[in-house]
């Protein structure tokens, strides 16, 4: 029996294809209905007593963790005091951003699981790029919704930054195919996707897609960032002073060592944002 974190979460959503028959306990902060194998267990991964009774309750074989980052250590301590073999953790390649915001809590984490003994159990983190690929995708899906809605797009910047997204169905794909090779441990992997395009070249590849003329207004960095900084005032904005910062920074990182060492062949970025549209179509959520 293993323990899943985030099943309710698309990468959840998407590993769980690659096993719908194994043995799995995950957690939910409201009952979920799963097939007969999964046993959700309603609760918070925030509550340290609760999530202790999991493994006082189940004996796992491993776990592999989905869910936010900030719940990896909790996990690990737990997995050395009872004795689980192995912990797979899906982290971000957002722990190389310049941005202090964005890296500091993910640097601080990785640093004390790296510096943490560990006698009876073993790690393996994943560092998958911005996750995009289907109607659940909270990042391509937002861009792709405007652009075909709007016959401007605002580009901050010079949107020459490089972006190289992972397919969430190939991410999936590698952690399944780690949680089937139990002889690499204590190690870790970027998760890139097949192809590097500019920010620019993306959403020019997907107004292509779309069949759209959509013209691109280029605003100063500065400008535009004063501008969402005003805006992210307002309670619950769509777009966050942090993606600005984020747009202007390159997120393209190699994954030779996860080619390598199992074999890991991600999908083209076109090949990708094609089907993501055609699936947006399908489900009804853009209209032509």
């Amino acid at each position: 029996m293993i323990l899943v974190t985030g099943l309710t979460g698309n990468t959840g959503h998407a590993f769980l294809k690659h096993c719908p028959h194994k043995s799995i306990v995950t957690v939910s902060r409201k009952q979920q209905n799963f097939s007969s194998n999964i046993i959700c267990e309603q609760g918070d991964l925030a509550d340290e007593v609760f999530v202790e009774s999991l493994f006082q309750r189940y004996e796992f074989s491993e776990i592999i963790h989905i869910a936010n980052i900030r719940y990896t250590e909790l996990l690990v301590s737990l997995a050395e005091k009872y004795h689980v073999p192995r912990i797979i953790a899906v982290h971000t390649t957002g722990i190389y951003s310049r941005y202090r915001t964005c890296n500091a809590l993910y640097q601080e984490i990785e640093q004390r699981l790296y510096n943490k003994p560990l006698k009876h159990t073993s790690y393996v983190i994943l560092r998958p790029t911005m996750i995009y690929g289907n109607e659940r995708d909270h990042n391509m899906q937002k861009l792709i919704r405007f652009l075909n809605q709007s016959p401007v797009f605002p580009l901050f910047g010079n949107g020459q930054s490089l972006m190289q997204l992972v397919h969430v169905d190939d991410l999936a794909h590698a952690i399944y195919t780690i949680h089937q090779r139990p002889d690499i441990q204590n190690d870790h992997f970027d998760l890139s996707g097949g192809s590097i395009l500019t920010y620019e070249a993306v959403v020019r590849f997907i107004t292509q897609e779309l069949h759209r003329r959509v013209q691109i207004v280029r605003m100063p960095f500065h400008a535009a960032l004063s501008l969402i900084q005003l805006y992210n005032l307002i309670p619950k904005p769509m777009i966050k002073t942090e993606q600005v910062l984020r747009l202007q920074e390159h997120k393209a990182y190699s994954h030779a060592k996860a080619a390598r060492k199992f074999n890991y062949a991600p999908r083209s970025l076109e090949e990708g944002l094609r089907e993501e549209v055609k699936i947006l179509k399908q489900k009804g959520i853009i209209k032509m």
